[in-house]
């Protein structure tokens, strides 16, 4: 691959795939809730799956190159980010912008399949939400709470893309855990740079909790279960979902947030790479929960 175009590949972090991609992609569990509503057959819930995992691709490449953009400043004060800073330097500004303009544009063509409701969703979350959070780092000490927020947009968007109609009580409560969920990986993810945000007056939830970073997770990681375990009774879920997508995923964020070395920067990066098993998780809890309920329905 030509070195500018392999340069291009990184801005979208596509070579970490699924890695962050599926970080977007997970809380579209709204989706498989919805589609466990209304029973929809395996295939509807194959072809829409894949839907918006591509959906999820493309917001998370989009906000990558976009935040590579505006964050030159301050990568050039940290070294665990030098080597991206290089490649969009070697860049330039215009292919930088190129891309992202082919990738908001390949997301609006997406927005716009989804129905009127869902298209509203995305054009208002993009500008709102995915291009300001490069800017919270800047201006809170506690962006990754904020990037919990902006994925969890997708939520309504997938459900009423569903649905056609909105069911707050859901809608909400599943928005909340997937921000939780969300808000707890990337604050480790974030550990990693800590010395270096420090130096240079980047501001983060990592930076900013010191050593009161496991119980505030575990606070979110709790909320998160509550959540999950009250969109299970609304949607009338049964055993598997609450095993498997509500169980599970909460101790497996409990074990990641009490064990992992928040001071070593290769630790965080794994515990964060193995934070995508909860997204599937609650993934597959809800699959065979669907499936159960197609099983008994054909019965």
């Amino acid at each position: 691959m030509p070195s500018k175009t392999r340069a291009l590949f990184e801005l979208t972090r596509l070579h970490w795939f699924p890695v962050g991609c599926d970080f977007m992609f997970w809380p579209g569990w709204a989706f498989l809730s919805a589609a466990y509503r209304l029973a929809l057959p395996v295939n509807e819930v194959v072809e829409n799956t894949l839907f918006f995992a591509l959906l999820g691709i493309l917001v998370h490449s989009a906000g990558c190159v976009l935040n590579d953009m505006l964050d030159r400043d301050l990568d050039r004060k940290n070294a665990h980010r030098a080597d991206r800073l290089h490649q969009e330097l070697s860049l330039g500004q215009r292919p930088s912008s190129a891309l992202l303009v082919v990738l908001v544009a390949a997301l609006f063509y997406l927005f716009s399949t989804c129905g009127t409701k869902a298209f509203t969703l995305g054009v208002v979350a993009f500008p709102v939400c995915i291009a300001t959070y490069p800017l919270m780092k800047r201006w809170m000490n506690w962006p990754s709470l904020f990037l919990g927020f902006s994925s969890s947009w997708v939520v309504p968007g997938t459900w009423v893309a569903t649905t056609d109609h909105y069911d707050w009580g859901i809608i909400l409560n599943i928005a909340i855990a997937s921000c939780c969920w969300n808000c707890i990986y990337d604050t480790i993810y974030a550990c990693q740079d800590k010395k270096d945000d420090e130096k240079a007056g980047v501001k983060s939830m990592a930076v900013h909790l010191g050593k009161a970073i496991r119980p505030v997770l575990t606070l979110f990681d709790t909320t998160f279960f509550v959540c999950l375990l009250w969109v299970g009774y609304l949607n009338d879920q049964g055993l598997p979902f609450y095993m498997m997508s509500a169980l599970a995923p909460f101790l497996l964020c409990l074990w990641h947030i009490w064990s992992f070395d928040h001071n070593d920067p290769r630790d965080c990066w794994k515990n964060f790479t193995a934070g995508r098993h909860g997204g599937t998780m609650v993934c597959v809890g809800l699959i065979v929960d669907h499936c159960f309920k197609l099983s008994s329905s054909a019965g």
